[in-house]
């Protein structure tokens, strides 16, 4: 019997990592958020999406899995960030010669803004947007619809994790 070895050994291994950390590659640790957003209520006033208010869901058990103390008291909170509208919305951007939309884009778009307790607004209102696009194929309606949900569910991760990072980058 011979057997076959991958050649990389620890030598490939170290290069591999000392390559990874020179480009800035590292793991995505726990967000280091300033101390005024130690206790957040999050606050949807306008909840239109599919399914609603799912972006202030992910949000909230977001900053609670980043040490943020999420409360539904909002006398508590020592911020408050107030998902001012969100929503999902798709619309056809090619169709094949026979007129059947072949081709999607798929976007979910938040408007939020972040204060104090204090009255002082942290973060004023901002919006942010992402979209994917979608193939669609006539013998899988069902497997479109799942895909779309699929999208709608990824985009609001990502929408997310943005505002955790412009929430790290603020300057109280």
């Amino acid at each position: 019997m011979r057997t076959v070895t991958c050649g990389i050994g620890w030598n490939g291994i170290g290069l591999l990592a000392l390559l990874l950390a020179g480009c800035g590659f590292q793991l995505r640790g726990q967000a280091q958020l300033p101390p005024e957003l130690a206790v957040v209520y999050v606050q949807s006033q306008q909840a239109i999406g599919v399914p609603p208010g799912a972006l202030s869901r992910k949000l909230s058990l977001l900053l609670a899995s980043n040490g943020v103390t999420v409360t539904r008291d909002p006398t508590q909170a020592t911020a408050t960030i107030t998902i001012l509208n969100e929503g999902s919305g798709r619309r056809a951007v090619a169709a094949d010669r026979f007129d059947i939309r072949r081709k999607y884009w798929v976007g979910y778009s938040v408007a939020y803004q972040v204060t104090l307790a204090n009255g002082k607004t942290l973060i004023p209102t901002e919006g942010l947007s992402a979209n994917r696009a979608l193939l669609f194929d006539e013998n899988r309606v069902l497997g479109f619809e799942a895909a779309q949900e699929s999208l709608v569910d990824s985009m609001t991760d990502d929408l997310a994790w943005q505002i955790i990072r412009r929430l790290q980058a603020v300057k109280s």
